[in-house]
């Protein structure tokens, strides 16, 4: 099985705070040796996500690091193709760009989504398979 991780379920387990921190780290040390199919965009949107609501620089670039040395971890580059795809599906599922660009991952590699995004996991169950971690968890 493979899989595509959304930013929010790494940004979640780099914030202590959160109400579904444990469950991310628990669902994120369970995927470690498995197919993880992300763009190379969830570097940008977890360091700011943490950057920008932290205000701690050094807790964005270890995020960061982890995604790259993230075990079984495919980044996939934004390329024209992937874009456009990924604007069709923006259009056809009223998503965000940057969500939009997961799902197009998740669907060019045969991947579910996991992702604690309500809005995606409302609108994208037609276009790909989706579910939070909790449920992955719940499911094994």
């Amino acid at each position: 099985m493979r899989w595509t991780i959304d930013a929010s379920v790494f940004v979640s387990s780099a914030r202590s705070y959160e109400s579904s921190y444990l469950i991310s780290r628990n669902f994120l040390r369970s995927v470690q040796s498995l197919e993880v199919y992300c763009p190379t965009l969830a570097l940008a949107e977890c360091a700011a996500a943490i950057a920008r609501q932290t205000g701690n620089p050094s807790l964005a670039e270890e995020l960061v690091a982890i995604l790259e040395d993230f075990p079984g971890m495919n980044l996939i580059p934004l390329d024209l193709t992937l874009a456009r795809k990924a604007a069709k599906i923006a259009i056809l599922h009223r998503l965000r760009g940057a969500d939009a660009v997961y799902v197009a991952v998740a669907e060019a590699f045969g991947a579910t989504l996991i992702t604690w995004d309500r809005e995606m996991l409302s609108r994208c169950p037609s276009a790909v398979a989706t579910m939070t971690p909790e449920s992955w968890l719940g499911a094994r």
